[in-house]
């Protein structure tokens, strides 16, 4: 590689350090300025008074039902069923973007439950949560910050949605499970078919839900098909975007037992409805649960028999761009025929609660993978480190300080492998003069210099691979542990030096300067380079190939400055003290040689 390639490749390295100012600030400002907002017509004013609707509709439905419409849609005398509601049609799109929601009357009751975790708030008007607080967690990284808040406004979650009616909301009667952490919801859907329904906190984060449908009538009843939804997830705010992960995302679990993230299109592919704020979209596809989750917090429904038969997912868009700013999912239920005098009971679990792995391990059914945390080696890696960087904050008390340590702990583990992949290296430099004379004496017979090669690697005890095995070992533990540190919720605004949060980039003087200052990914590129050149270089004999190795150490500290500057400062702290540990390794190698050798002299 010559000075004129190393000086394309820094300058294409710094026009991708520099591209999301120039992007933000002069190419977007020019060539894609903001279209004016589409106009909106409002709807003449009802006749009568309504109570005031809240922040978002309830998902979009088709137009009220008299009540004799309501109880053929909601319950039918049961007929053969041979097939399970059908997809979505144009007209059912239609029918969707259009439609209003129907708010109910009645004055809503609510029911709040406080354990040591959360305060739950059910609602009576669909049988629903409609707000959960963790105490655990603030809002913002401040002092007096309020704690997160899952408000989910007219999105509440746990909400059944008739197909036929799905704006129709009911309330229900909401009294408190005696002696349990529980409430019990009751209601006559129609004068044939009423609906039970009990919400159980089970431990933690997790709730148990149990819908009894029973049939009070005296010959077979069919309950209507319908869907049930998770709440409105939001973005957790003051969060960068990191390359790789997205603000919101959804995934699912297949009847194959295949985790599938439908993130990218939620974000990118998936375009939102141009007529409304509120678009859906059917997955086509029967799962096993579904989640819907930003960074830290996550909301999953697992049907505990798999009997659903389609997805949808919503997209809440605001704004000229239609950006994306809220997601929820449904589950869509087959019509479920019921004896005369008889109930059937569905049951589901609710989970709503931080990432974390060990709460989601406990789940079962895969839900742990809703962590994107790499392919399966990778996760199990990832989850080894996360124990044993919470049994050391539980002593330091710092996850700096614990981060810290994980690393001379894992340095360690792996001293013998790299103290060997060393001591490789420097054999292949002390035979590189006999290597390069391999080459010249065979550089027209490939094949006798591949073989005279291998007589010298084997003369001379050496393995050409020796200087590279170290780190294909600790490749999963690296990649695991970048996974780790930039999902795991330990770190949000954890606190270390003059860092205020190590979930995000240190975003020094982001007010000031048009690129915020990052210290340590700085300092990391410094430490990188002067560890490789303390590090020996293996070499084959050939000059061109040692010159790019040299050309390779001057450029790899500046792509990985690149690459991480913006990402968590956990990362880019584990990747500094693992240099600066290597830098001590490599010193008190050298001066380990330099006593052999002035002893043999």
């Amino acid at each position: 590689m010559n000075k004129k390639d190393v000086l394309i490749m820094v300058a294409l390295m710094a026009l991708l350090f520099l591209w999301g100012p120039i992007d933000r600030n002069f190419i977007k400002p020019v060539f894609f300025p903001d279209s004016p907002a589409p106009e909106t017509v409002e709807a003449d004013p009802p006749a009568t008074p309504t109570p005031a609707p809240a922040p978002l509709p309830t998902e979009p439905a088709a137009p009220p039902a008299s009540v004799d419409d309501e109880t053929i849609a909601l319950a039918t005398p049961a007929t053969d069923v041979t097939e399970i509601a059908p997809r979505e049609t144009e007209q059912d799109r239609a029918e969707f973007d259009r439609a209003d929601p129907v708010m109910p009357t009645v004055e809503e009751e609510t029911l709040s439950i406080n354990t040591e975790l959360m305060e739950v708030i059910f609602s009576s008007r669909g049988a629903t949560i409609r707000e959960i607080v963790f105490h655990d967690y603030p809002r913002y990284n401040e002092p007096d910050s309020p704690p997160v808040t899952m408000d989910f406004g007219a999105i509440t979650a746990l909400g059944i949605q008739w197909l036929e009616h799905p704006g129709l909301v009911q309330d229900f009667e909401l009294s408190r499970i005696p002696g349990e952490e529980g409430v019990r919801f009751s209601r006559a859907l129609t004068p044939d078919i009423r609906l039970d329904r009990e919400i159980r906190i089970v431990d933690e984060y997790r709730f148990h839900v149990r819908d009894t449908f029973s049939n009070q009538s005296s010959q077979p009843m069919t309950v209507a098909a319908y869907t049930l939804r998770t709440g409105r997830m939001e973005p957790v705010p003051g969060v960068s975007s990191t390359y790789g992960m997205f603000p919101l995302g959804v995934d699912t679990l297949l009847p194959d037992g295949g985790v599938k993230r439908w993130g990218r299109e939620l974000n990118n592919n998936w375009a939102p409805n141009a007529q409304s704020d509120i678009s859906r979209q059917p997955l086509r596809t029967a799962v096993d649960w579904i989640a819907v989750k930003n960074k830290y917090f996550v909301q999953s429904l697992r049907p505990h028999v798999p009997e659903t038969d389609n997805a949808f997912v919503y997209l809440a868009t605001e704004g000229p761009r239609r950006e994306l700013v809220a997601t929820w999912g449904s589950l869509q239920y087959a019509p479920l025929t019921l004896a005369a005098g008889r109930a059937e009971t569905r049951e589901i679990t609710f989970y709503a609660g931080p990432q974390k792995i060990s709460r989601l391990k406990a789940l079962g059914y895969h839900q742990d993978q809703v962590m994107e945390l790499g392919w399966r080696p990778i996760r199990f890696f990832a989850g080894v480190l996360m124990v044993g960087l919470s049994a050391i904050y539980s002593v330091t008390g710092n996850y700096g300080v614990a981060i810290m340590l994980l690393t001379v702990i894992i340095r360690i583990f792996f001293w013998p492998l790299t103290h060997k992949g060393t001591e490789s290296m420097r054999r292949m430099q002390e035979i590189a003069p006999l290597m390069k004379e391999m080459n010249e004496k065979h550089k027209d017979n490939p094949q006798k210099r591949q073989q005279a090669m291998m007589e010298l690697y084997k003369e001379h005890k050496v393995n050409p691979l020796g200087g590279c095995l170290p780190m294909l070992v600790q490749i999963p533990v690296f990649i695991g542990l970048f996974y780790l540190l930039r999902t795991a919720i330990e770190l949000r605004y954890a606190s270390f030096l003059w860092i205020s949060d190590l979930s995000e980039p240190e975003g020094i003087l982001a007010d000031v300067l048009p690129l915020p200052l990052n210290i340590l990914p700085i300092f990391m590129a410094v430490t990188m380079y002067f560890q490789q050149k303390l590090t020996p270089m293996a070499s084959t004999g050939d000059e061109k190939q040692v010159q790019m190795q040299k050309m390779m150490m001057r450029v790899m500290p500046v792509m990985m400055l690149v690459l991480l500057y913006n990402f968590a400062a956990g990362l880019a702290l584990y990747w500094s003290t693992q240099n600066v540990l290597m830098i001590i390794q490599q010193a008190l190698y050298r001066r380990r040689r330099a006593r052999q050798q002035a002893l043999s002299a």
